[in-house]
């Protein structure tokens, strides 16, 4: 986990959140919260819809973002579960093609963590990481069976080739695949009304108000960060491991 961005956002939420707390306060010096008491009713109807319609919008949009995110972690295991049984069955063909199809899987296993993997954090596809996967269905095609026993195994190495390449076409899509703009817009504009709502409210005392505010922001805060954060499957705080390629290239 990368908790350089952790810290990084939480310093800037800090520094906006003590302006906010002094503009607060100058404003209740000019008699600001003294016209809202007249509306303190209305303001507290409106913070129920609001916060709830919030509410529910982030709730779905986190659960199909998670939803996505550990479909990823799943191709990675699968695909690289599939390539390490080609491995294991290439062994029984001959010898310069069990090799060939070995060099072939560790190039490719190298790649994806050297360059598509932080492509992919990018939102960029990575051409080169598809040539060498080709490469690898190239050397399982090329196998030339002398045997029957050899001939039976081929089939099964076919399938593991077919199999472990519709894994990696879903794991690149759904890397690649982010939360519309328009989704995470009205998630953060609710969000920021809600926050207007709070700050606009009347609250008798200074510290309630500093602290109902602090309290609510936070939660938004650590929401729209938990959201955006998990979006994004392959960089952030928390995401999907590429161990399993290492493991692969190092087989």
């Amino acid at each position: 986990m990368n908790w350089k961005p952790v810290v990084s956002a939480a310093m800037r939420f800090v520094v906006r959140l003590a302006a906010v707390v002094v503009v607060q306060n100058l404003l209740r010096q000019t008699g600001f919260y003294e016209f809202t008491a007249r509306e303190a009713a209305g303001i507290t109807v409106l913070i129920g819809p609001v916060g709830d319609i919030y509410a529910v919008l982030l709730a779905f949009a986190i659960f199909v973002i998670w939803g996505q995110f550990t479909e990823v972690e799943n191709c990675v295991i699968r695909e690289c579960n599939s390539l390490d049984d080609l491995l294991r069955f290439s062994a029984y063909m001959e010898p310069d093609a069990s090799a060939a199809i070995r060099r072939s899987v560790a190039d490719y296993a190298r790649r994806v963590l050297k360059y598509e993997w932080p492509a992919l954090g990018e939102g960029r596809a990575d051409k080169q990481a598809d040539e060498l996967f080709v490469a690898i269905l190239g050397c399982v095609v090329e196998c030339n069976p002398r045997t029957e026993a050899q001939k039976a195994i081929h089939g099964r190495l076919l399938e593991m080739a077919q199999r472990s390449g519709s894994f990696r076409d879903e794991r690149v899509a759904k890397s690649l695949t982010r939360m519309p703009p328009t989704l995470s817009g009205l998630v953060r504009g609710l969000a920021f009304a809600l926050l207007l709502l709070v700050f606009a409210y009347p609250f008798q005392y200074e510290i309630a108000s500093a602290a109902c505010f602090a309290l609510v922001s936070g939660v938004v805060f650590l929401a729209d960060f938990v959201m955006m954060d998990t979006d994004n499957p392959i960089q952030g705080v928390f995401n999907v491991s590429p161990r399993p390629f290492a493991t692969l290239a190092a087989a």
